[in-house]
This record gives structure tokens, sequence and C-alpha cells, in this order.
């Protein structure tokens, strides 16, 4: 596996920076074992919680006494007084679920557990992590980074793509260096208040 890795390396440089200094090969994280396996497991999850509350929950739907409007869908108490008149078409009623009775019995976990095994989901998860590693071994989806931005992909980072010499979070479009003028004069507002 090294000299596969030293291989793939070699006269390479990072596909950010540019850099071929301290290079290594970066995994992208919808791709890693781990991701697959919790993605899966995640659904599962939510899955088994909507059988549970049709199989052993029975609730009461009661109203909160909140609705929201077609023109403004924030919740809030109908006493509520309106500066302009709302659009009372479609309005809609906020409801919350009581629990009455649990048949689980609390055995929730137990119940989850037994179903993973039922469905084959354990099985399926076994499964997909192989595909995973063995893709990772393949180095199909890897690209080259320098260790400075596999450290900054690790944190949630990328490169700014207008200077390429700072990192940003990868939800925002520049660093704060790259902000227009404007932006950055209302960012210090917000912050000062």
């Amino acid at each position: 596996m090294e000299r596969k890795r030293a291989k793939f390396l070699k006269s390479k440089i990072c596909v950010w920076c540019g850099s071929s200094d301290s290079l290594c090969i970066h995994i992208p994280r919808t791709y890693s074992p781990a991701q697959v396996k919790s993605e899966i497991y995640s659904a599962a999850y939510t899955r088994f919680r909507e059988i549970c509350r049709q199989k052993y929950q029975k609730f009461e739907r009661i109203p909160t006494g909140k609705h929201r409007h077609k023109s403004h869908p924030n919740w809030h108490k109908a006493s509520t007084v309106h500066k302009t008149e709302p659009d009372h078409t479609d309005l809609e009623e906020q409801f919350t679920d009581v629990l009455l009775e649990d048949t689980g019995e609390g055995n929730f976990k137990k119940l989850y557990h037994e179903w993973l095994e039922e469905t084959g989901i354990n099985e399926l998860i076994e499964e997909e992590v192989k595909k995973a590693e063995e893709e990772c071994e393949s180095l199909a989806n890897a690209i080259v980074l320098c260790k400075r931005c596999h450290f900054a992909s690790l944190r949630g980072m990328n490169l700014c793509p207008v200077c390429r010499k700072k990192y940003k979070s990868v939800s925002y479009e520049t660093c704060f260096d790259c902000l227009p003028d404007e932006k950055k004069v209302g960012f210090r507002e917000r912050q000062n208040r």
C-alpha cells in the first residue's frame, strides 16, 4: 500500500494551492467508510423511529394554540396583533403529539437492534463499508493535498478562491480580507452590537 501511495503522489502538486511540499492523499469525507456507515445507520434509525411510533405507541394530537399564515410562515399565538392584515387563506394550526401509551415498554434499544438484524441492515452496512474501504484503497476518489490544505479540509475549510492564500469556512464565499468593503463594514457593525 505504501508503494501505491508513493506512486500516486509522485510528480503531483496540491490541487488547492499548487504546492509540491509535504503532500498527502486526501479522501473526501463523503467517500470514507465511517461516513458511509454513519449515513446508513442514520437513515435506519429514522425509519425505525417511524415504525416504532406506528407499531408500539399511541399519541393524541393536541392543538398548541399557535398558527401561521401563508403571508408569513412563523408560528405565533392566535392573539398576536399584526402590523398589516395577514392573508388568512391556508391558515395552518400547530399541533403537538402527547404520548398516551407505549406497548414497547421502554425497550426501544432492544427493539431497534432486533429490527436491524431482522431487516438485514447490519449486513448491508458491512457490505457498503467493504465497498467504501476498497474504493479508498484503490484511490479512485482520492485527491492530492499538501498537509496545510489537508488540515484545513478536516476542519471544514478550503482555500479562498480570490486570494488563494488564506483559508475560509466552506459556508463563506471568500476569506474576510477578500470581502468587499461594504460587507466588511456591515459585519463589523453586527459584531460591535
